[in-house]
């Protein structure tokens, strides 16, 4: 059974061209690709995402993009704020 959840992560790239996004946390070693489609709309635009940013996303397995997981959803949290080494 492919393993799920829901989590607090950073964005650490964001791709123009390709629409998507790699996400960093803890659950998610190797990390998690986040397509456009599944960013949930914000002030920041639709469906992009920047480097940096926190945010709370749906993960599960198997992945995309050549990553162990992939993103379900991805809510930017804008009242979050990344910090450096954390």
């Amino acid at each position: 059974m492919a393993a799920s959840g829901t989590t607090i992560g950073t964005v650490v790239r964001w791709d123009d061209d390709r629409g998507a996004a790699v996400i960093e946390a803890p659950e998610v070693p190797g990390g998690c690709w986040a397509d456009r489609s599944v960013v949930v709309h914000s002030t920041v635009g639709a469906g992009a995402l920047r480097a940096g940013q926190v945010v709370e996303f749906e993960w599960t397995e198997p992945g995309d993009g050549g990553l162990p997981f992939r993103a379900l959803r991805v809510t930017p949290r804008e009242d979050l704020q990344a910090t450096l080494g954390g």
